[in-house]
């Protein structure tokens, strides 16, 4: 049961993210982007 719903939404997800191409992947770079830079912060202020 649980492994062919999580198989179908991964599958939902998967087909999601071919759809949108490369502004799914950029929106993922900014993110990251982000997410870097706010570590990179937190470490400095120790």
């Amino acid at each position: 049961m649980g492994t062919s719903t999580l198989s179908r939404f991964q599958r939902g997800a998967l087909a999601q993210l071919v759809s949108e191409g490369h502004h799914t992947y950029q929106d993922m770079a900014d993110a990251l982007g982000v997410a870097k830079s706010t570590i990179h912060y937190e470490l400095n202020r120790v």
